[in-house]
């Protein structure tokens, strides 16, 4: 075959070929576009429904950072499946203009590719290519063949549609020289060979994807738990027992002899680093062996920031003549909890779990049967959403046993307990409750007026706590910033009811206002 020649009876045959090519791109176009439309449900919509759904009811933290992680691989997924229909459509508009700007350059391209094909089969439905006889590698439909013209040694020159895979076609021209001889052998779909190779290279590239977020998660959760090389348990503390002289802090400094205005009070001395405690108003004091730094291990700030040294977190500690109690950790790894039952004289502490590294917000509430929830979320430096791990204990602090954990998109506000299995969870701008210890959380319906907004302000906020008012109605206030009339921009307590344990919350009215540095 002639190339030279071949061209010279081509671009006599000019509009018909110009026109299939047209045509053929178009239809590559279209199914670029349904491909770009159906990654985009899958790995943008339906991968961020499913993870919405799952984000609430995984167990643990580290099945979280899994979910997030498949999340991420299908957002990562999504932006490469847009990013190649983006090239596509970039290099076929390239392809159409030099195509007019270049027709014989065009041709010159797939006369070449013709050349590559010296020998032609066929069968009652197609024309077979082959680049060596008896090894057919080319599968063009007769239909879809379109007979241009004539060359001058002739051969009648035909343009195929080369199918790729998924919808896409490109033009194959081949020239037959009489009627070729019918297939001998069994076409080996060298064309469904390439659609599987290229199936295979993104599958390799799906799995590798998997394996780095795989490494990644494997990798947060060993900078959050350490290197665990057997399988992690449930904790349960050990059984609380009277400390030894060895386990206690040593008074180094005197006790303070101020009194104060509340009852019940924790001091710190600023020139020891000591803690004291008085459940009479300052007329006694005992001292706490705990270190300060020790209540504020991990990351101690709330959402609204830092807490100062000699300020405490709420309900991270508790003083009474009767039950004292703190949530400790020494090592920024295991939990504890201190106790008292005589006023200070005497202390006990149980491990609440040996798998607290970056915790951030901690707070344990008791009930009057002796049960008890503490609670406390662990951060990442690589996401917003926190890990929630709850624990549980029925003899006032002196077992614990973990009940249950989850995800929280974002990072926790606070956490409120009516009894050991009904609570809730707020953020900055949600709330979420669990009817079942923690098992799962569904989030809350909060019926905001038009009049207010959260704007990122807290739906309630420590110590406001939900309580139960009767035996089907639940009541708390969230706090809500006005945004009309003269009291626009200020933030106000607002009162709030449940009559179906929490699932849906009815605007009552207004209350006091709320300082911003409240």
């Amino acid at each position: 075959m002639d190339q030279e020649l071949l061209i010279i009876d081509l671009l006599s045959a000019g509009e018909p070929l110009y026109k299939r090519v047209r045509k053929n791109r178009q239809k590559n176009l279209i199914s670029a576009f349904l491909f770009l439309v159906g990654a985009c449900l899958l790995f943008f919509g339906i991968g961020s429904f499913v993870y919405q759904r799952l984000e609430l009811r995984v167990h643990s933290i580290d099945s979280g950072y899994w979910l997030r992680g498949f999340y991420h691989l299908s957002l990562v997924l999504g932006v490469l499946s847009v990013a190649s229909v983006a090239v596509f459509f970039i290099v076929n508009g390239l392809q159409g203009i030099r195509l007019r700007r270049s027709f014989q350059r065009f041709l010159e391209r797939y006369v070449k590719k013709a050349a590559q094909y010296p020998v032609i089969y066929q069968d009652r439905e197609a024309y077979y290519l082959a680049e060596e006889a008896r090894k057919p590698s080319l599968r063009l439909l007769k239909s879809d063949c379109l007979e241009l013209t004539t060359s001058f040694d002739g051969g009648t020159v035909y343009l195929g549609n080369r199918q790729e895979f998924w919808g896409f076609a490109s033009i194959q021209l081949f020239v037959l020289n009489g009627e070729p001889p019918v297939l001998p052998v069994t076409f080996p779909k060298a064309q469904g060979m390439n659609r599987t190779w290229s199936l295979l290279a993104i599958g390799l590239i799906f799995l590798g994807a998997v394996g780095v977020f795989a490494y990644d998660g494997l990798t947060r959760h060993q900078r959050l738990y350490g290197d665990t090389s057997e399988p992690i348990q449930p904790t349960a503390s050990s059984e609380a027992a009277p400390l030894t002289s060895d386990d206690l802090l040593t008074q180094q400094g005197t006790a303070p002899t101020k009194k104060v205005n509340q009852t019940n009070h924790l001091d710190l001395n600023e020139q020891t680093r000591e803690l004291y405690l008085t459940t009479d108003g300052g007329t006694t004091w005992s001292f706490v062996p705990l270190k300060p730094e020790w209540l504020r291990s991990g990351s101690y700030l709330l959402t609204s920031g830092e807490i100062p040294m000699g300020y405490w977190m709420d309900k991270t500690y508790d003083i009474s003549k009767e039950f004292s109690w703190f949530i400790y950790s020494e090592n920024e790894k295991d939990l504890f909890f201190l106790f008292s039952n005589d006023n200070g004289k005497t202390w006990q502490k149980s491990l609440v779990s040996d798998m607290a590294q970056r915790i951030r917000y901690r707070k344990a509430q008791f009930f009057a049967d002796g049960s008890g929830v503490l609670v406390y979320s662990n951060v990442s430096p690589e996401v917003s959403s926190e890990g929630l791990e709850i624990f549980q204990t029925n003899d006032q602090g002196k077992t614990w046993q973990r009940s249950n954990g989850t995800t929280i998109g974002q990072p926790v506000q606070n956490v409120s307990f009516v009894n050991p299995t009904l609570g809730f969870v707020s953020t900055r701008e949600q709330l979420y409750y669990t009817n079942n210890s923690g098992s799962s959380f569904k989030e809350a319906v909060v019926t905001i007026p038009a009049d207010y907004q959260t704007g990122g302000l807290d739906l309630f906020q420590s110590p406001n706590e939900v309580t139960q008012v009767s035996a089907n109605q639940l009541e708390a206030k969230f706090y809500l910033l006005k945004m009309r009339g003269i009291d626009q921009g200020k933030m106000f307590a607002c009162l709030y009811r449940s009559s179906d344990n929490g699932e849906t919350w009815q605007f009552i009215e207004q209350l006091s206002q709320v300082e911003q540095n409240d």
